[in-house]
């Protein structure tokens, strides 16, 4: 039996992550903020032929992270793999960006990372070592992006985070690694995609991405997921996995 944390599964890549690891035969939890998005998820997948058990779990405040995590190890006695999938996206531009806006992407996309790994590791390392743990950054965190200064930020500190984390827990055993995608259609971006607002940032987009597709699909970048958490991925630690569509390779 393998279990399986997913913080943020309620929605996009963590949400498709989930549903394809549960459909491995895994036993998934996914955790989100409120118990009317659990119930949400709890019926979607059972929808599409899997369960996942949810668990409330708010990533900013450390209690709340550990107590999530006592519960899965109480009830399954294991955590195998952990996907950090949770995570804000919204902008956060120069003269229009505020302490408070600031500090919620900082606690939710680098805090919340930091603290569900620091819980987990400890777990893994406990039981004699072993484990997967998956981060995700951003091609935001590989190349600047002058509307979304603090979310690009955060993404960097996750991507230099599971370099640290890989190399600390490496000599355990454990793999952590990071999947670091471009631009892709999840509930998050749907604004960016669709509203009248957002088309010059459609059109920067366009003008970056040589592969012509704007944006890549969420099962798609959940296939990383399932990768690094297999036994294929056992010779990596703290590296990321870039899918972005060749944005930041050049032009």
């Amino acid at each position: 039996m393998t279990v399986a944390l997913i913080t943020g599964a309620n929605s996009g890549i963590g949400r498709s992550a989930a549903v394809d690891l549960a459909a491995k035969g895994w036993t998934v939890y996914g955790s989100m903020r409120s118990l009317d998005k659990g119930e949400k998820l709890t019926a979607m997948c059972a929808a599409a032929g899997v369960e996942v058990t949810p668990e409330v779990c708010d990533v900013t405040d450390t209690e709340s992270v550990n107590r999530a995590v006592a519960e899965v190890i109480a009830a399954e006695g294991r955590i195998d793999v952990l996907v950090n999938g949770a995570g804000v996206f919204y902008p956060t531009r120069i003269g229009e960006t505020d302490e408070a806006m600031f500090d919620r992407m900082c606690d939710i996309n680098l805090k919340g990372t930091f603290f569900t790994c620091n819980a987990v590791a400890q777990h893994m390392i406990a039981r004699g070592g072993g484990g997967r743990m998956i981060n995700f950054g951003s091609a935001a965190g590989v190349s600047g992006r002058s509307n979304y200064i603090v979310y690009s930020a955060t993404k960097a500190g996750v991507i230099h985070m599971t370099r640290s984390f890989g190399v600390a827990l490496a000599p355990h055993g454990i793999n952590v690694n990071a999947v670091v995608p471009g631009n892709t259609a999840t509930p998050m971006n749907e604004n960016v995609r669709t509203e009248p607002g957002y088309a010059e940032i459609r059109e920067t987009i366009a003008r970056v991405t040589p592969s012509k597709r704007l944006f890549a699909d969420a099962d798609e970048i959940a296939g990383a997921v399932l990768f690094l958490a297999s036994n294929d991925a056992n010779a990596m630690y703290g590296t990321s996995m870039l899918m972005d569509e060749g944005a930041t390779a050049g032009y």
